[in-house]
């Protein structure tokens, strides 16, 4: 025997269900906005690998949100969005280990070609950007510092998620195998 108010609350429930649904996905999704409300700063800490043309990036939610990196088209996939509370960290824990110490004022040489720089952290704050190189001829206890600044930054890169935004072709897959290299006889 059927109730007769079960269909209208059963509906009122699912509507009162996927609205709640709904909040709490756009309140995962942070857009930024809400990291800026929470006291947190824009942060973007880079290394830049420049004998491999290559960098790696790490901005917090206030700089970025992930629905804003993740969703959008493109073709560079170097960015990861980390927490607020994860990047005020690392950036404590790089000041702890002297990157201050190390670290001049301005952004990182856009590229080294012809120098003996091997490869540069940087870090940009709203106060402004540092950067330390690592190039030939620096101070072995330097050095130290420097891989032991990378190392930390790179865990953290490698631990963070990051999603990707692409369009395929009906029949492509967005997976593809790497392709072996041919083997050659001496």
């Amino acid at each position: 025997m059927r109730r007769p108010h079960s269909g209208p609350l059963r509906a009122f429930v699912f509507v009162l269900l996927g609205s709640l649904a709904l909040l709490w996905a756009s309140s995962c999704a942070s857009t930024g906005t809400k990291a800026a409300a929470d006291g947190a700063e824009p942060c973007r800490i880079a290394l830049h690998e420049y004998r491999a043309k290559k960098s790696f990036e790490l901005v917090n939610e206030a700089h970025t949100g992930r629905l804003e990196q993740y969703s959008k088209l493109s073709t560079n996939f170097d960015r990861k969005v980390q927490t607020n509370e994860i990047m005020a960290d690392l950036l404590g824990w790089m000041e702890r280990e002297g990157f201050r110490a190390l670290a001049v004022s301005g952004s990182a040489p856009t590229a080294a070609a012809g120098s003996d720089v091997a490869w540069c952290l940087e870090v940009e704050l709203p106060s402004g950007t540092r950067h330390l190189t690592v190039q030939k001829g620096i101070a072995p206890d330097n050095y130290a510092i420097c891989r032991t600044l990378k190392a930390g930054f790179l865990d953290i890169y490698n631990a963070t998620f990051a999603g990707q935004a692409t369009q395929t072709k009906e029949g492509e897959s967005p997976f593809t195998a790497p392709t072996p290299k041919a083997r050659t006889r001496p």
